[in-house]
């Protein structure tokens, strides 16, 4: 008799707990996503490419955005990460298609702008640098760091004046920093 009263006790205890909702987001993080939604799946994708990038990974964060961009072509913040990926892989080909890409889908994004400034720092084209620099600022003139980096590309086309401008305007966006402070010096002894 008691075992019969077991057996019904188990049986409708596993009913009830079949009843009872899944926790989605503990499977997802656990890596059963089979329960989850794509949106929560691809989340957490976006995720792991992040941390990929953020700790030097290149090579899986590539991988990670493309498999995103597979299903979300048009995604124009996976497309500026992409190319951000490229960039500190200095596949610098690969990522001004992916930096260009996202800036059709956003024109107005005046991060996508600066980061295509940056690539073409990188690749020593300063006057291509200053181009995208301005549009970024232009957009959006509340980060100083954006205008240091248009000050630099001045500096290293050699319009001092232009850098003092800009990093003057940096200085009193942010001033505390030092280092800009340091740079505007650098800029006013050329200009003596």
């Amino acid at each position: 008799m008691e075992v019969v009263i077991f057996i019904a006790t188990v049986i409708a205890l596993v009913i009830v707990l079949k009843k009872l909702p899944v926790d989605v987001d503990t499977s997802v993080k656990n890596g059963n996503g089979k329960n989850g939604s794509k949106a929560e799946a691809e989340k957490s994708l976006r995720e792991q490419a992040d941390d990929f990038f953020e700790a030097g990974e290149l090579k899986k964060a590539e991988k990670a955005y493309l498999k995103i961009l597979s299903g979300e072509p048009d995604d124009a913040g996976v497309l500026n990460k992409l190319g951000l990926v490229y960039l500190q892989d200095k596949n610098y080909k690969d990522a001004k298609s992916a930096l260009k890409q996202a800036l059709k889908l956003e024109p107005e994004n005046d991060t996508f702008h600066n980061n295509l400034g940056l690539l073409y720092y990188e690749m020593e084209k300063y006057e291509d640098a200053i181009e995208a620099y301005l549009k970024s600022i232009e957009i959006n003139d509340k980060i100083a760091s954006r205008l240091v980096n248009l000050g630099l590309a001045y500096f290293m086309t050699k319009k001092y004046k232009k850098a003092i401008d800009v990093y003057e305007k940096a200085i009193i966006l942010d001033p505390r920093n030092e280092n800009y402070v340091e740079l505007l010096k650098k800029a006013e002894a050329k200009t003596k």
